[in-house]
């Protein structure tokens, strides 16, 4: 019998994806960070040393609000955050830590961090 534990499975629920659960108007809002750029969530804004390396294409200088003519169209449709978005629902296993961390199923630690949208 190995004393090393089993591999935890979490499962991922983006709280900034709509689902059955999760209506439009009930979803996690986009974050900004002191830095100047929006960010999927304002999970995603951490220190730059305690950054996971998946959450550092959302600080491209390319994003900087001050850089873009256009938030949506410059930054929400772009290459990299429509990947990001399209990873999240189709190889959730590929995301960040914070995203397991805040919105994952079953996580051992954060439990009852977040209250967002509990009455």
């Amino acid at each position: 019998m190995s004393i090393v534990p089993k591999p935890y499975v979490k499962e991922l629920r983006p709280k900034c994806i709509p689902s059955k659960e999760r209506k439009i108007g009930e979803t996690q809002g986009l974050g900004h960070s002191a830095q100047g750029f929006i960010l999927p969530c304002c999970w995603m804004d951490t220190p730059p040393m305690q950054r996971d390396k998946k959450q550092e294409i959302f600080y491209q200088e390319k994003f900087k609000i001050s850089n873009v003519d256009d938030i949506k169209k410059d930054i929400l449709e772009s290459k990299e955050w429509v990947e990001f978005y399209l990873m999240l629902q189709q190889a959730p296993n590929k995301a960040p830590d914070v995203c397991f961390k805040m919105c994952g199923e079953g996580k051992e630690f954060g439990k009852g961090i977040d209250k967002y949208g509990e009455e």
